[in-house]
């Protein structure tokens, strides 16, 4: 594996800061140049002038000032382009003129400077004699040809050089461009190509030197299409929004609320791009934007970035509710939002599987029907006709490449395939549709051989234990891998006796035991409605015995004779995250949204949770002489009274849930099972030797929990919380502080367990917890909240 341990990244822009944040999240010290200035700044962006350190920091290294503000403006963007704020101190800001000799220590360059041609090759130039040969050197454009931009630098610099399209936020979107140019060293692409994917965890798509590469090609011309086709059949924007989204398995931001987002200059110089530098594109005319979008765009009106109007504008109503206003091409005004009726719009979306959702959308006649029809007939078309010049022939690139960069959820030749490449495509011919002469009845873009999707490292093993809630995997070399698959991978009474029969299994056949899966969601918690179930009929025992059963569960994981890794990702809620704190160690991905938010629905977390934070806290306070465990028991009681929920796998460990001395991080979700897997086995060849429960614990007692109904009292007092709040925060309290016993008194782990069980079933008791429950289920926001 190659090894990047020091980077640079040459512009301090949108996208240079934001890749310079990914790159400090991997443990990759970089270093942000952009152009020196020769004064410090004379204003500083609102957010920044909250910061009393800045100023001085400027005043004495104003040359840098360009990426100085760009590093700190990191802290303020949202979504966050950062896993954690303590990565900051691995970036380093300078200048073009100043700190150019940083490039010769580099193992990886990034040029990310504006889109233009003549400031990207006078830069290489200078960039080209401090490289060292050998070093990668590549280039964020995002359709700049690349012949064009080394054109006439050394050779061995040539060779050194090509493409790494990251696509925006760089934190968030999966896909990365790489393309070469025919003096790449194809060697030292591959190598810097299998370290991005282990370690940034992207998505790697290898693209053609052409106009836009692949995603912006093919997802650029489809919202260009769209435009095209709703001035046709005379749809008003909201209309087109609630077509294009979810309905079509495209993101929820659609297509007008996408480009706002974005920025509608941003739009039309890819459509523009490729209007200019592909004359003999096949719906070259398509990439002309419509004239009201170019007036838009002359009024300063770009969307999210000036004040959020753009296509939509939010305003306020006679009331002063927030509304969000449509644009109206014809008139000029923004107006309130109508969307056409669509008769069958709710049946469709009732539809789980896409392919199907298109089969029955096809079968309509309606305005809304023939607008998709159109769209997707023109997508296919300009796919197919492209594929050979932008991919190589290779339809999974594309289709990657889409899914990916503009997160569909099929790409254009994946979603052709599942309808019927040949009753689509005679469809297409009816129409006139142009298409490549290789499209021959028959064709098909995938077999079982070479699938639409490359099967996961987990899909490759087999099962070994299963029910319709989990199953229990063998991963090779005497690792078994334990999978969710109920919806959002939530815990039921089913899966917590697979879990068991697991751990049963795994102690008689294996070494080692993985609990991850390859959803988006390592888990949402425990199924609700199985609680709501069991209080509606008032059965208080059977909640006791379910709680009793998903308590020994996560101990026998705890104090498991074998190692256990688990796979936080994305969703860990509740009684998800209670599991993946039993397990020995935990590979969680840079994407983990963890938190024990069960006080959010009148509850306290029962499966161990509590205890776990409990017994964390008590042990670092041990470690300090006469040390006071409230201080550490105050953290716990934030983090669950407060149902936080971290904004990354690093923020879980530094707000204390996860352990940081046990808990590794990931930015790769296509290779964390099998990190975890490897982490699995090294345990087992240092010689595991399993955990004991504790015996023996000294506790805080009830003047702790007299400590805490105070500031509770306080609290209500002042009106920040309610009465039934400070009832949960007082159970919750009365766990962590071991109960209603005297200071200094030892329990044991299990005591703990009792304790909090007994504080769950009285809290399920309680009116308004079940009123609670029952109101998050009705409105669908238990998840959110």
């Amino acid at each position: 594996m190659m090894k990047i341990r020091r980077a640079v990244v040459m512009g301090s822009g949108v996208m240079g800061a934001q890749i310079a944040a990914v790159l400090a999240a991997a443990g990759v010290r970089v270093h942000v140049l952009d152009l020196a200035s020769n004064e410090p700044p004379k204003s500083l962006p609102k957010e920044l002038q909250k910061d009393p350190r800045l100023p001085k920091i400027l005043e004495k290294n104003f040359r840098s000032a360009r990426s100085i503000l760009a590093i700190e403006g990191l802290k303020y963007l949202r979504p966050s382009p950062l896993f954690s704020p303590s990565h900051l101190q691995n970036i380093i800001p300078g200048n073009f003129d100043d700190d150019m000799s940083v490039l010769a220590d580099a193992d990886w360059v990034i040029e990310a400077v504006i889109e233009k041609l003549d400031i990207k090759k006078d830069l290489h130039k200078r960039m080209a004699a401090v490289v060292r040969p050998g070093v990668p050197v590549t280039t964020n454009t995002s359709g700049i040809s690349l012949v064009s931009i080394c054109e006439g630098l050394p050779e061995h610099y040539q060779a050194a050089f090509f493409g790494t399209h990251f696509f925006n936020p760089p934190r968030y979107m999966r896909l990365l461009e790489v393309i070469a140019h025919p003096g790449t060293d194809r060697n030292l692409m591959d190598a810097l190509s299998k370290w991005i994917d282990h370690r940034l965890g992207k998505g790697l798509v290898e693209a053609l030197d052409t106009v836009n590469f692949i995603a912006n090609r093919i997802g650029v011309f489809a919202n260009q299409v769209t435009l095209k086709h709703m001035a046709d059949l005379n749809l008003n924007i909201e209309t087109v929004d609630a077509i294009t989204g979810k309905l079509m398995g495209r993101p929820s931001s659609a297509t007008f609320r996408t480009m706002d987002v974005v920025g509608l200059d941003t739009f039309v110089h890819v459509a523009n791009n490729t209007y200019d530098k592909a004359p003999d594109d096949p719906f070259r005319e398509v990439f002309k934007s419509p004239q009201w979008v170019l007036d838009l765009i002359k009024d300063g009106k770009l969307g999210q970035k000036t004040a959020d109007t753009g296509c939509f504008k939010k305003s306020a109503d006679a009331a002063g509710k927030r509304v969000i206003l449509a644009y109206r091409p014809d008139t000029k005004t923004y107006e309130p939002q109508v969307v056409a009726p669509i008769a069958w719009i709710d049946e469709a979306s009732k539809i789980a599987d896409l392919g199907q959702r298109f089969a029955f959308i096809f079968k309509q006649t309606d305005p809304a029907a023939t607008f998709i029809w159109r769209i997707m007939r023109d997508v296919w078309s300009y796919s197919a006709l492209l594929l050979d010049s932008i991919a190589a022939g290779d339809p999974r690139r594309v289709d990657e490449a889409i899914r990916w960069g503009f997160n569909w959820e099929m790409g254009p030749f994946e979603l052709w395939q599942n309808l019927g490449i040949d009753a689509i495509t005679e469809r297409m011919k009816k129409e006139g549709a142009k298409l490549p002469a290789w499209l021959k009845p028959g064709k098909t873009f995938y077999t079982d051989a070479k699938p639409a999707r490359t099967p996961t490292f987990l899909a490759h093993s087999k099962v070994v234990l299963d029910s319709k809630s989990a199953s229990l995997r063998d991963l090779g070399d005497g690792v078994a891998c334990f999978e969710f698959h109920t919806k959002m991978n939530a815990l039921d009474s089913v899966l917590m006796e697979t879990l068991r029969n697991s751990i049963a299994a795994v102690s008689k056949n294996f070494d080692a035991l993985v609990i991850g899966n390859d959803a988006d969601n390592f888990s949402a918690g425990a199924n609700l409605k199985e609680i709501v179930g069991l209080i509606q009929k008032g059965e208080f025992n059977t909640i006791d015995t379910f709680i009793r059963e998903f308590q020994g569960t996560l101990q026998m994981l705890k104090f498991a004779p074998f190692p256990s890794v688990s796979c936080p990702r994305g969703l860990v809620l509740g009684g998800g995250c209670e599991t993946a704190l039993h397990a020995t160690l935990r590979v969680a991905g840079g994407e983990t949204y963890a938190g024990l938010v069960e006080a959010g629905v009148g509850l306290i977390p029962a499966g161990g949770g509590t205890k776990e934070l409990a017994l964390r806290a008590y042990d670092y306070a041990s470690m300090a002489e006469r040390g006071d465990p409230m201080q550490f028991l105050q953290r716990a009681f934030l983090l669950i009274g407060m149902a936080k929920v971290s904004t990354s796998g690093h923020d879980a460990c530094e707000m204390g849930l996860l352990p940081h001395a046990s808990t590794l991080i990931t930015l790769s979700k296509d290779h964390q099972i099998s990190q975890a897997k490897h982490e699995a086995l090294n345990m087992v060849r240092r010689g595991y030797i399993p955990a004991q429960p504790r015996a023996a614990v000294t506790v805080v007692g009830d003047p702790g929990i007299q400590t805490f109904r105070l500031m509770l009292y306080n609290m209500v007092e002042g009106r920040m919380i309610s009465p039934h709040d400070a009832l949960i925060a007082t159970k919750m309290a009365t766990v962590l502080c071991g109960g209603e016993v005297d200071a200094g008194s030892v329990i044991s782990e299990q005591d703990f367990l009792d304790i909090e069980r007994r504080v769950f079933v009285e809290l399920c008791r309680e009116k308004k917890t079940q009123e609670r429950i029952e109101h998050m289920l009705k409105t669908g926001s238990a998840l959110r909240n």
